[in-house]
């Protein structure tokens, strides 16, 4: 696999982990304010910046692993292409259209 295109799976990898935790945190701690009572735009909008920055940190030291990540790359181009040339088997069925015959009275 080219360097370019590893670079933009570890990138994008890298972007839902970050996606993920973030998640997970502001989930968490909404349900902890509301559990409080101090639930309120401000301490939500607060829990959203803060989860973010944190995200950010904690999925910077996560490490990716590049083999993994070409060989599922390749397997889900490989599927891909499988799913591909079975959507276009049917259709060429479909076009062949059987005459009708005709009755004579």
């Amino acid at each position: 696999m080219k360097k370019n295109k590893l670079k933009a799976l570890v990138k994008s990898a890298r972007k839902n982990t970050t996606e993920t935790i973030k998640a997970t945190l502001v989930a968490q701690l909404k349900a902890a304010a509301e559990k409080l009572g101090v639930a309120s735009k401000k301490t939500t909008k607060e829990i959203e910046k803060s989860a973010k920055n944190l995200a950010k940190k904690l999925s910077a030291e996560v490490k990716v692993d590049k083999d993994a990540l070409v060989k599922a790359a390749t397997e889900a181009k490989e599927v891909a292409v499988v799913k591909e040339i079975v959507a276009v088997e049917p259709k060429a069925a479909k076009t062949a259209k059987p005459k009708a015959e005709k009755v004579a009275e």
